[in-house]
């Protein structure tokens, strides 16, 4: 379906962003305890931005981590019961998914409209991150909920990327 690997291709790229995000971050970080040590300068808006992105990077790679089975899982009632236990799993991870992005996504509407901010140096409007960190939720919701039409459809739930196999499918 070209939906299912549209939003495959999606949510690897938000992956690569992702990945991206905690470069910088470390790039930074680098560079502030650099200018410190040999400048006596000092980034103050380091500190507050890496939490920023480092909490986006998760969320926003949640998704395809998931795709790609990369995410931690008990296999007790998987191993003894595997349709079942796929499917257990999947909808016990949807419920609690969907309540966390329901969730976030209040908490960043709540501080779009109450105009708080950070407080700090940089004052960031605290919307701003949490409205990111919210639809890296929704949008591992969605792989969710994508996981489950799969198990529906018959397909694999996980793309084997390990490159033993053909290419995954949403390279074609």
């Amino acid at each position: 379906m070209k939906i299912l690997r549209a939003i495959d291709r999606f949510s690897m790229g938000l992956s690569l962003l992702s990945g991206i995000m905690l470069g910088c971050m470390a790039l930074l970080i680098v560079a502030e305890i650099f200018l410190r040590k040999f400048a006596d300068i000092s980034l103050h808006y380091v500190w507050e931005v890496s939490v920023f992105a480092h909490m986006a990077a998760v969320f926003l790679g949640a998704g395809w981590t998931l795709r790609t089975g990369g995410h931690i899982r008990v296999t007790l009632l998987l191993g003894k019961l595997p349709r079942l236990g796929e499917w257990v799993a999947t909808l016990f991870g949807l419920a609690i998914s969907a309540y966390m992005s329901s969730a976030l996504i209040k908490l960043a509407w709540s501080y779009y409209a109450s105009g708080r901010t950070s407080g700090s140096v940089t004052d960031t409007p605290l919307a701003i991150p949490a409205t990111i960190i919210a639809f890296g939720a929704s949008m591992m919701t969605l792989q969710i909920l994508l996981r489950a039409l799969r198990l529906v459809l018959g397909e694999a739930p996980d793309l084997d990327t390990t490159g033993e196999d053909a290419p995954a499918p949403i390279m074609d």
